[in-house]
């Protein structure tokens, strides 16, 4: 959003709806996900965080030195969106996960219907070791 500067911490509903996972740093807003329903919360296992500043087991951070975004300036877009990684070590094999992640600050107001504040996808990880070979053309 063009101009937008995101203020680290949470709102008001966060705060009365649920403790948030994520420590407030000063200078940066929080990321957390978590499988969107309970049975992915049962599958999608143990998370690690990588940000700029480091690793963490709770949750990633974007600095505010990121923001404001200004738009493209004379029809050049010279703008690195800031980005974590999430590494997710002990997802349950053969299940589709619905994962969502969720962007935590005072004036980021978050609204799953809308899809305001938060990004969905999907893991599937195979269990090679479970894998039936295919058959060969000549063994049928």
């Amino acid at each position: 959003i063009v101009g937008f500067e995101p203020i680290p911490g949470t709102t008001l509903d966060d705060e009365q709806s649920h403790t948030p996972p994520c420590k407030t740093k000063a200078n940066a807003v929080s990321i957390h996900c978590h499988g969107e329903y309970p049975a992915d919360e049962d599958s999608i296992g143990d998370i690690t965080y990588y940000s700029e500043d480091g690793e963490d087991k709770q949750c990633g951070s974007l600095s505010t030195d990121w923001f404001p975004y200004e738009g493209k300036v004379n029809r050049q877009d010279v703008y690195q969106a800031p980005y974590i990684w999430v590494q997710f070590l002990t997802p349950k094999p053969n299940v589709l996960i619905n994962v969502m992640c969720r962007v935590y600050g005072q004036n980021i107001h978050f609204d799953k219907k809308s899809g305001r504040a938060l990004t969905r996808f999907q893991i599937y990880v195979k269990d090679s070791s479970k894998a039936v070979p295919s058959r060969q053309a000549g063994d049928i």
